[in-house]
């Protein structure tokens, strides 16, 4: 296919138009990896090559920005990328970042999980919904959230927020119905029942004992 022009646009770019009518914006990176200021002709193959050497290049430093203002699991990013770019390409530049070190699905995991547990005080199960939603693999989830899952951490844990979140709810020993309401919370907060029952049980003995 023949090229008409190949010349300045703004910025980093060049302005390559085609016989066909096509225009494309090309950055001088790409243009010269390609040498497109010495070449009056490019073949179908090597104008898709460039393409895509282009777009990955764009979607490459897009990446690099959003993670300047953000962490980002793969699959978070991943999707974040395909609303402007071609799955291909989106691939491409996330397995870059991955090769870096740039995107580690662990470090992600593992930092999420600790703010849920020490900033939302929530416990294994939902930390584990978390991690889930944010498209993290299953054998990353499990391997993360099981130190959250002890019985005597996770006690811990409810005994703090009974003190700080729940205490207006523990008022009357016997009043069963605001004792299971506060369970009920407590369970969608991500914990397990034992350790509910176990840390409410702590907390009247100590009430009564002061």
């Amino acid at each position: 296919m023949k090229i008409l022009s190949c010349r300045p646009q703004h910025g980093s770019y060049l302005e390559l138009s085609l016989e066909n009518g096509q225009i494309y914006d090309i950055h001088k990176e790409i243009a010269a990896k390609y040498e497109l200021t010495y070449i009056t002709e490019i073949s179908d193959k090597t104008l898709r090559e460039m393409l895509f050497d282009n777009d990955v290049r764009r979607a490459y430093h897009r990446a690099l920005y959003l993670l300047e203002g953000q962490s980002y699991s793969y699959h978070m990013l991943f999707l974040k990328l395909q609303n402007n770019y071609d799955e291909a390409v989106c691939f491409e530049v996330m397995d870059r970042l991955t090769e870096l070190g740039i995107i580690n699905d662990w470090k992600y995991a593992e930092n999420a999980a600790r703010r849920a547990a020490e900033i939302k005080l929530y416990g294994p199960r939902r930390i584990r919904q978390i991690l889930y939603q944010k498209g993290i693999p299953k054998t990353v989830i499990d391997e993360t959230v099981e130190p959250y899952t002890d019985n005597e951490y996770q006690t811990e844990q409810v005994t703090e927020l009974l003190y700080k979140k729940y205490s207006r709810m523990l008022c009357d020993r016997n009043d069963k119905k605001q004792i299971e309401k506060c369970k009920a919370a407590l369970v969608r907060m991500g914990y397990s029942y034992t350790p509910i029952a176990e840390a409410v049980k702590l907390y009247f003995e100590n009430e009564e004992s002061e």
